[in-house]
């Protein structure tokens, strides 16, 4: 019988994935046609990554390095495949469903395999991940193109899944479990979700070590650790490649610290403080979570013609235009620089929070109300400088990542985890109906009675203001339409607070109905699974829909040449750069699909390339602007570039100004090498940095004197001028042919310096090279013909593909014995029943 009943909950099982991955198709119907999302993120990626891809596609192998964005930087961040995580394969047959239908299914179904290990009903289990699997923080990160950070966000239950099993009944199986979850979570690379799941984790392993010591289980508390320690490890052993390449880049990026003395107390040894807070919550923008536009929305809102600002317009200006303002309101008005969407938890979801405060108790309960206090407080980011500066500062790694708001993930996952158990414990513990109506009473008065008040009340929220108004006044918003803007906000704030309090009334309601005995369980269930999705459905709807989808081909090919793009791809030299100054060059990745780029679209590019925007290329670009007004002749034309020593020495032969219009060439442009005739040496990054705003590039380079020892062969001869030029070009491979005729002169590579797998070659044997003018490559070359070559050949790329495999053999080979013993445990456990039951 037992036999039976396991194989028809396997069978209920898999008929609820199913059913999750029909309600993941019909959201994102247009996948069924083929289409395919359109989203700015995914767009950029390809512009950045088109090199990488090409050459992978045309060899097969991977370049691991690309000239495309910002003069050059490693391909690891972009796309780099690391062939020695096997364990990573393993996720084969999910992703043959299309993204982003599969990353729902993933949230949907790992928060549902999450709940059966909590031996939560399997019904329960199912609504709570549709309540889960809805939270619009998925969507809106979808809609932007953040998939990788919507891959990574999936596998965060089943990561808490294994750490649970774990401590409550399955040390080995569930730090197995661990292990696989985040192994593909890490394999999913987006740093920032895992770092924050692992802090959830952390709270869990604190709690439940002070209920070791109280319940005298130290010793159980400690082998159980131990083992999920060496889950981890496994877990990083088996993405040790992706890991180690990007955490020693890490240390050359932006997120690293700065060879430059730092000038305020706003820098820190990753990213500047003001940077990493600069997108902080507000007590009011943490409402979103439970009333979804008390802070107006996002920055694009569409109203239909009952509200203020299309009346306005209907009267002033007529209809048409009335319906084309009121499809994308300013309504956001929050304390954020930009906002496309609030994160909304759901009413429900939020309300059953709240009921689990009261009827939950027990180690589980006090982990939940740790993350969610925790995360509530670091998501106020600036708002609360205290703690975050103390995080910044103290706990390692937290000053990495930016936008710290994001944090809330895993104040939505304990939020919807406790509403879940606190709905078992509604289903278990019925009977004890005075206590669970007192409870839910008080339950209603708080949630249900904070909605109402804003539904009254609104004005509690604030005056509905924010400091980006003024640009509207600037354009010419007279204070009418200001008014009907405010009102607007103050009325989509009522209209979904008075909805927030109708869902927590009727989900009260249930509850109420269930406890009386007036309603069936399975009745109750399916009024709480209609409310998710008569919620959560048209919110998230608003913000990702089927218009965010087209056809494959324009996804696949996201940018079209520009008459200046033509024109510059008709030069067939290989290697030389190219300035776009029609748009904002470091925000641009269209530049990057067709050339190599001067800027790019990246958050960690090279810290160095960082701070030569910032002191040399941007007020050279400034320069540029501003002579270009002037221009009369093509003799002004080519004068515009001298003394722009940076873009010079960059190679920066192209400049589009206008993508209409064939664009500017420079003439003074240095190429890809050539030989100067003096050496500068200063002593730190700040007079390096300093040397580059008076200096003739063509004739001189600024070296850093800890590669002193390096130049001490260079000498300067005045005899025949030596040559140098560029042979052969791929990405990771740069072949050049130099003939000096006497002396040994330095040349100059523009090329960007990176110590960490690029080496130099002379007739085939290495040598040494050196960092000149800040960011370029430089090395001595002897009298006589030769041959030069830079390959990058990253020693922490080999050796973490080597981990890699090692680690993924060894967790496969854990995972088959342990499966196979288990296996045969459940047999003679079931051979056991079925002769005590003969």
């Amino acid at each position: 019988m037992a036999k039976i009943k396991g194989n028809r909950n396997i069978f209920v099982g898999f008929g609820i994935i199913l059913v999750f991955i029909l309600i993941a198709f019909v959201y994102f119907s247009p996948q069924l046609e083929g289409k395919q999302l359109d989203a700015h993120d995914l767009s950029t990626y390809r512009g950045g990554a088109r090199e990488l891809l090409d050459f992978r596609a045309e060899t097969g192998e991977e370049a691991i390095w690309t000239n495309s964005m910002f003069g050059g930087m490693p391909g690891y961040l972009l796309s780099t495949r690391y062939e020695g995580n096997l364990v990573s394969k393993g996720q084969a047959l999910i992703n043959v469903i299309p993204r982003p239908t599969r990353y729902l299914i993933l949230m949907f179904s790992l928060f549902f395999a999450l709940l059966l290990i909590l031996k939560v009903n399997v019904w329960v289990s199912a609504v709570g991940a549709l309540a889960y699997g809805m939270f619009s923080f998925l969507f809106v990160i979808i809609d932007a193109g953040h998939v990788t950070k919507a891959h990574t966000l999936t596998y965060m239950a089943l990561v808490v899944g294994g750490v649970l099993l774990a401590y409550k009944r399955n040390p080995l199986v569930g730090s197995l479990l661990t292990a696989l979850s985040l192994s593909w979570m890490l394999s999913a690379s987006h740093p920032q979700m895992t770092y924050y799941a692992g802090i959830m984790v952390l709270i869990i392993g604190v709690t439940y070590l002070v209920y070791a010591f109280k319940e005298k289980t130290l010793p159980a508390f400690t082998k159980t650790s131990a083992l999920l320690v060496l889950a981890a490890v496994l877990a990083v052993g088996t993405n040790f490649g992706n890991l180690y390449t990007v955490y020693e880049y890490g240390k050359y990026s932006m997120r690293g610290e700065s060879d430059l003395t730092p000038q305020d107390d706003d820098q820190t040894s990753g990213l500047d403080k003001s940077y990493i807070l600069d997108y902080s919550y507000d007590l009011g923008e943490a409402m979103t979570a439970f009333i979804p536009r008390f802070k107006g929305g996002g920055m694009a809102e569409s109203l239909g013609d009952e509200s203020n600002v299309y009346q306005f317009f209907e009267q002033n200006q007529g209809k048409a235009q009335a319906r084309q303002i009121s499809q994308n309101l300013p309504l956001y008005w929050g304390t954020q620089p930009i906002s496309s969407a609030p994160f909304y938890y759901g009413a429900v979801l939020c309300f059953l929070f709240v009921f689990g405060l009261f009827v939950l108790k027990g180690k589980d309960k006090w982990w939940l109300v740790a993350v969610v206090v925790v995360s509530f407080l670091l998501s106020l980011g600036k708002n609360f400088g205290f703690l975050s500066h103390f995080m910044i500062d103290y706990f390692p790694g937290y000053n990495k990542f930016r936008d710290v708001k994001n944090i809330i993930v895993i104040q939505q996952f304990a939020m919807a985890l406790m509403g879940v158990l606190a709905v078992r414990e509604l289903y278990l513990n019925r009977q004890n109906k005075t206590d669970l109506l007192q409870k839910l009473k008080y339950s209603w008065f708080i949630a249900g009675g904070l909605a109402l008040v804003f539904v009254l009340l609104p004005g509690l929220a604030g005056d509905f203001r924010t400091p980006s108004d003024a640009r509207l006044v600037q354009a010419g918003w007279p204070d009418q339409l200001m008014e009907a803007l405010r009102a607007d906000r103050k009325m989509v704030l009522r209209t979904d607070a008075f909805k927030t309090f109708l869902f927590v009334t009727i989900a009260a309601g249930v509850i109420w109905l269930y406890v009386k005995q007036k309603l069936k369980a399975s009745y109750a269930l399916l009024i709480w699974a209609l409310l998710i999705f008569v919620d959560l459905w048209p919110v998230n709807k608003r913000y990702l829909n089927n218009d965010d989808f087209v056809s494959a081909r324009k996804v696949e090919v996201p940018f079209s040449p520009s008459k200046a793009d033509q024109e510059i791809l008709k030069d067939t030299d290989p290697n030389y750069r190219v300035l776009n100054i029609a748009v904002n060059p470091f925000t641009d990745a269209s530049t990057s699909y067709f050339h190599k780029s001067i800027g790019g679209y990246h958050g960690a590019k090279m810290q160095r390339y960082q701070e030569m925007i910032e002191f040399h290329i941007s007020p050279e670009m400034q320069k540029l602007g501003s002579r270009l007004q002037n221009v009369e002749s093509q003799a002004d034309v080519e004068a515009v570039f001298t003394g722009l020593n940076a873009l010079n020495m960059l190679n920066t032969r192209y400049v589009i100004y206008n993508p209409n219009a064939a664009p500017l060439y420079n003439n003074q442009a240095l190429g890809n090498a050539w030989f100067v005739e003096d050496v500068s040496f200063v002593e730190n990054a700040d007079e390096e940095i300093a040397a580059l705003e008076d200096f003739d590039p063509a004739t001189e380079a600024i070296v850093d004197a800890q590669f002193s020892d390096v130049l001490t062969s260079v000498s300067f001869n005045s005899g025949d001028q030596p040559v140098i030029e560029l042979q052969e070009y791929r990405p990771n491979h740069l072949k050049y042919k130099a003939s000096v005729g006497s002396g040994t002169p330095l040349a100059v590579f523009s090329e960007i310096y990176y110590p960490k797998g690029w080496n130099a070659y002379l007739d085939g044997q290495p040598v040494e090279h050196v960092r000149v003018n800040y960011v370029l490559r430089a090395m001595p070359v002897p009298q006589g013909t030769h041959e030069i070559e830079f390959r990058f050949e990253p020693q922490s790329y080999a050796l973490g593909n080597t981990v890699s495999l090692a680690s993924s053999i060894v967790l496969i080979l854990a995972l088959m014995a342990v499966g196979f013993f288990e296996f045969k445990k459940k047999a003679k456990n079931e051979e056991e029943e079925t002769s005590g039951e003969a």
